[in-house]
């Protein structure tokens, strides 16, 4: 009989995430055929592609919106992927707006469901996880105490660690003299449209204050260049790709993060950050209403105090920013700090072998 795998994830992360697993899948079972919602990564791992869905990322319900008709399309291939071809299991990844739709269709039509870094449901919609513990097998989940939220239905649950924490060690840590500002606009098109005139602005205004420094906005995909190029105005700021990130590490004073896993990588980097987040404001009032979690960077969320500033919406302006800066740039016990936070961190992160439990769980169901 043959064995078959549907992926399905939505952004760069889950891409990169998934192209780790098939690879570990395909050394265990290569004449397994493994088929993705995803992109590039998970193509070049040895995935047929069904639809590209990183190219098409989004985060927040304005922007989901635009994007309606694409994800309509792509419901219905998926879906008559299911129905025709009875996948022997889904491995869905994050990307709960679209993979939990993908998780009811399966329970229908007896598809096996292992759910790998499920939906954020402390923080909100937490009916996301009752409905996941009735309707997922598998449930693996990232840091160890999120599995209480995916009790009481008939998915097993199991903590498998954070990806980075194989990273742990590995990430290159300030070094004693930096003088590299980062700025991480994001990894989807419309973060970076909202980060960067509050960059020109910054630049604009208070570009003298910061002669001193290297300046460096980092690209996190190939696609995302070409607008940083013409989105950075007339301002000396170098502009790298994601892959030159970590070597930056070393000589940089300060990051400024979009909300997102880049948040974590800094903070294992020992540097001081500013973690920032702009959305539409019908998105941003929504999100209020249901959004459970006093933070919204993930360092803080881990720590539980707010060791990054947070400048969220309308605190997201070039005065704001340049004022939080400066504060952070002044302050010299940060750094050793930050350290100390880098480590508290790593903690919950697991021991690294992230990928190879979700492999191992994901193979059970190819036997």
């Amino acid at each position: 009989m043959k064995r078959s795998l549907l992926l399905s994830c939505g952004d760069l992360s889950g891409d990169l995430w998934a192209s780790q697993i098939i690879l570990l899948l395909r050394e265990r079972r290569p004449e397994v055929e493994v088929v993705a919602l995803g992109g590039e990564e998970s193509r070049r791992a040895g995935a047929r592609l069904l639809v590209d869905t990183v190219s098409h990322s989004t985060v927040g319900l304005s922007e989901v919106l635009r994007a309606l008709s694409f994800w309509r399309k792509t419901w219905r291939e998926a879906s008559a992927f299911l129905r025709k071809e009875k996948p022997s299991v889904l491995l869905a990844i994050d990307n709960p707006g679209f993979n939990l739709r993908l998780v009811r269709l399966c329970a229908r039509e007896g598809i096996p469901v292992v759910y790998f870094a499920p939906p954020q449901v402390w923080a909100w919609g937490r009916w996301r996880g009752r409905f996941l513990a009735r309707c997922a097998d598998h449930i693996l989940h990232l840091f160890p105490w999120e599995g209480k939220y995916f009790l009481g239905g008939r998915a097993r649950v199991s903590w498998v660690g954070h990806p980075l924490g194989a990273w742990w060690g590995k990430i290159p840590q300030r070094g004693p003299n930096p003088r590299t500002i980062l700025f991480l606009p994001g990894s989807r098109r419309n973060e970076v449209l909202s980060f960067l005139p509050v960059l020109r602005g910054l630049l604009s205004e208070y570009g003298g204050r910061f002669l001193r420094y290297r300046l460096v906005l980092v690209a996190a995909s190939p696609l995302l260049r070409p607008l940083l190029e013409a989105g950075r105005g007339p301002f000396p700021v170098q502009i790298v790709d994601r892959r030159d990130l970590y070597p930056l590490f070393e000589d940089t004073v300060l990051a400024v993060s979009s909300s997102g896993t880049v948040t974590l990588e800094v903070a294992l980097g020992g540097i001081p950050q500013i973690v920032v987040y702009r959305t539409s404001w019908v998105t941003f009032l929504l999100g209020r209403l249901l959004f459970q979690a006093p933070f919204i960077g993930l360092p803080n969320i881990l720590l539980g105090w707010e060791i990054a500033p947070e400048l969220v919406q309308g605190r997201f302006t070039p005065a704001e920013l340049f004022r939080t800066m400066e504060r952070l740039l002044a302050d010299s016990s940060l750094p050793q700090r930050a350290r100390r936070w880098a480590e508290e961190i790593a903690l919950q992160l697991g021991d690294g072998r992230t990928f190879e439990r979700v492999a191992e769980v994901v193979a059970q169901y190819l036997e």
